[in-house]
């Protein structure tokens, strides 16, 4: 025993019953380094005993710690970091105690932890961590750790230092996230979710570990964001099971740590990101987040809207689209719109959710279809000249671009002026270009209402500014819309020249018309179409930049025009280009489907209507396809037939000459 250290430490304890804190005593200080020197080196099991009465005492504040004796103390915490992940225990309960009082004292002068050799130190022991596993996620001594990386986690989050960007610290981290006792904690958190309490490894997971993923830098964590998803998206969706049934016996801590994991994965991992290995899992938290919301709970408005943007991230997966759209949610989502009337957020995101889902017929039986356009341009309105908010404006213009494919809306939306907002947010040069292309893409779906192509034509410097889109744009995506709506806004004037003048010649026997969602079973019947000698015309790039004449020529200068229908093709104003302009050459289109149990409706429905469909998942490829050439065969003979009896002028049924597509309906020119 040191009768110095003694002595002083008696000191301190009268100063801290006295409350008097943050004291200067460079004098105690000094003499606290120069005998724990001493005892160092001379008898290290009283030197274990001193330096933890010092530390004890001196983490509480007491003292301000001068240069000194913090250099010592750091030296001395990365031994026993050191010691830690060597797995080379602590001599006595000394150094276990010591051990949690440097890391407080650290944790307090948090510019001690920058230095290298302990970070290197503290990674060590996170990499330890992850391979042992249970033993070391249990070790009395994790609270150390949780706190030393809860300290790293505020540096990051306040950009006081940059190595975070660079170390090794955030590889750890997932490693530690992908052992296979994560699971096990998820689980017991589970069975506990009723206690105020946290014991120390889940303050280490999920205030430690997933506290720091939250700050992680996003590209990079997208690198490892799959094995995160692979390895605990089952336990996110027990852990929402359990809350659908218990939610009133949940503590606060335990629905804060659900709202933060669900907040991390939607955010930061991307929990809605499809794989086959996820599907089914991602598939049931859409399930069980929509029961949680009809119930509904409001102890949570973060979580109950975070359930509502995992559904809306859903959407933008055609194969959980689709298990949603098999749900028939429609009603759904408006009851739960009811219940949160008045939070705003909530309901944005029911009716963004609702405009990827409703049908035609879903349309048809709203009482105020109005309200759902008004909903989308008000808050684009608002949002427009909001510096940081253009994600959200791409996202709005995604949404809208659905909601066009229906007439009642779009017809709605021009009541409204969303026109002169879709125009704004094109011509708009502070707006990046996917912002530009997104809106132009939805005045080229507007442009099929004659209102609206009239009024998009006669405003001349709009025109000009497309044109010079068109002309000078050097954005593919960009300038294949300006492109595309320059010239369905002008080619009225020659179509009915173009279709007196067409022959029987064709360059191309088929014109795939398709949308690149569907590229995959489109190129597989291109390549087997040229396989059985076809002239087949079909644009692999989406004829991103090139003129629009190659594609009225391939429709133009083609036997067939084949329509692969989906609903991305429905809602792709360049696909409606595409099928209307063939509709109006009187091309011979034979309808595709390329989805499961996709049935037309709407604009494309009405294109199609007595026309034979061939369904390639229905029948499989080699079926479908042997059906596909029996049309075609059927269509020749027919038309070989008809033009035969033109010769010899005998009456015969064909289809009339005086159609036109005008607002998406085939009507009779008077």
């Amino acid at each position: 025993m040191s009768e110095l250290i003694a002595k002083h430490c008696t000191l301190l304890e009268q100063l801290k019953e006295t409350n008097q804190y943050h004291q200067d005593r460079d004098d105690i200080l000094n003499d606290f380094h120069t005998e724990l020197n001493r005892l160092r080196s001379s008898n290290i099991v009283i030197f274990r005993q001193e330096i933890n009465k010092v530390t004890t005492l001196l983490c509480t504040n007491i003292i301000n710690l001068n240069e000194l004796i913090l250099t010592f103390f750091l030296d001395y915490f990365i031994q026993l970091l050191k010691q830690w992940h060597e797995l080379t225990y602590f001599n006595d309960s000394n150094d276990s105690y010591t051990f949690e009082n440097l890391s407080i004292i650290l944790k307090n002068h948090s510019y001690n932890l920058m230095n290298e050799l302990l970070i290197q130190e503290f990674i060590q022991c996170l990499i330890t961590i992850a391979h042992v596993g249970k033993d070391m996620f249990k070790n009395r001594n994790i609270e150390v750790i949780t706190r030393m990386l809860n300290t790293y986690t505020d540096i990051e989050s306040s950009n006081r230092h940059e190595f975070m960007e660079v170390s090794q610290l955030d590889d750890s981290i997932i490693k530690c996230l992908c052992t296979p006792y994560t699971i096990e904690v998820f689980a017991q958190f589970n069975l506990s979710v009723k206690s105020e309490e946290r014991n120390p490894t889940e303050d280490f997971v999920f205030d430690g570990l997933f506290g720091h993923v939250s700050l992680m830098n996003r590209e990079k964590l997208q690198e490892q964001a799959l094995d995160l998803r692979k390895h605990l998206l089952a336990s996110i969706s027990n852990l929402l099971d359990t809350f659908e049934i218990s939610y009133n016996e949940w503590s606060e801590s335990a629905i804060k740590i659900l709202t933060d994991l669900t907040t991390l994965f939607l955010y930061s991992v991307q929990m809605t990101i499809v794989n086959d290995i996820c599907l089914d899992v991602q598939k049931h938290i859409c399930d069980t987040s929509i029961r949680v919301l009809v119930i509904p709970t409001y102890r949570s408005m973060k979580f109950n809207n975070n359930c509502l943007q995992y559904i809306y991230m859903g959407t933008s997966s055609d194969k959980i689209l689709d298990h949603l759209k098999s749900q028939k949610l429609t009603s759904t989502m408006f009851n739960i719109a009811n219940l949160f009337k008045s939070e705003g957020e909530i309901q944005f995101n029911v009716y963004r959710i609702l405009a990827a889902i409703m049908t035609e017929d879903d349309i048809k039986r709203l009482d105020d279809p109005g309200a759902i356009a008004k909903v989308f341009l008000d808050h684009l309105t608002e949002i427009t000249d909001r510096s940081g908010w253009e994600v959200r404006i791409k996202n709005l213009l995604t949404r809208l671009k659905i909601l066009l494919q229906h007439d009642q809306i779009r017809d709605e939306i021009y009541k409204q002026n969303g026109v002169p907002l879709f125009i704004y947010c094109a011509t708009v040069t502070k707006y990046d270009t996917i912002i530009q292309q997104r809106a132009l893409e939805n005045l080229l779906i507007m442009s099929f209402n004659e209102k609206v192509h009239l009024n998009l034509k006669e405003n001349t410097t709009f025109m000009t500014q497309i044109k010079s889109i068109s002309e000078n744009s050097t954005e593919p995506d960009l300038q294949r819309a300006a492109e595309s709506l320059l010239w369905i806004l002008t080619k009225d004037e020659t179509s009915k020249e173009s279709i007196d003048n067409q022959t029987s010649e064709t360059t191309y026997d088929i014109m795939i018309s398709y949308s690149h969602k569907d590229k995959d079973l489109c190129f597989q019947l291109y390549d087997r179409l040229q396989k059985d000698n076809f002239r087949v015309w079909l644009d692999r790039d989406q004829i991103h930049g090139t003129p629009l004449e190659s594609m009225s020529n391939a429709i133009e200068n083609s036997e067939f025009v084949f329509l692969c229908m989906s609903d991305a093709y429905k809602q792709s104003g360049y696909c409606k280009m595409e099928a209307y302009y063939a509709l109006e050459r009187q091309c011979c289109i034979i309808p595709l489907v390329m989805k499961s149990q996709y049935r037309p409706d709407g604009w494309l429905g009405i294109v199609v209507t007595g026309r034979m469909r061939i369904d390639f998942p229905k029948y499989g490829f080699e079926d479908a396809y042997n059906k596909l050439m029996i049309e075609i065969d059927r269509n020749r003979r027919e038309k070989k037939k008809d033009s035969y009896l033109h010769h010899h002028d005998i009456p015969a049924t064909t289809t009339p000459s005086n159609i036109s597509v005008k607002e998406d309906k085939v009507i009779e020119k008077l």
